[in-house]
């Protein structure tokens, strides 16, 4: 069996280090790539097909929205990883 893929994405250097991390743990053989921005993303989805892709969805520049509509023209013969948003701060009020 090949071994899963996943790209995390969020401009929170925290939890970039935190998550693939923690995920690493309890599942054994995964691969976790991160990016820090949508542009960031992007670029590894050009070269790499990703078993699944986390994004935040507030992120300044590209959101994890435009990130998701984006990484699914970006590679139109490749696969297409399902794709979870996520929004992990909530908003002061």
């Amino acid at each position: 069996m090949s071994q899963a893929h996943v790209l995390i994405v969020d401009d929170d250097l925290a939890l970039l280090q935190a998550l693939p991390e923690a995920l690493r743990l309890r599942m054994a053989g995964l691969t976790v790539d991160t990016a820090d921005s949508g542009a960031a993303a992007l670029d590894r989805i050009a070269t790499r097909d990703y078993d699944a892709i986390v994004t935040d969805i507030k992120m300044p520049g590209m959101d994890g929205l435009e990130l998701d509509h984006r990484a699914r023209r970006a590679r139109p013969g490749g696969a297409r990883p399902p794709s979870r948003g996520l929004r992990l701060h909530p908003e002061a009020h």
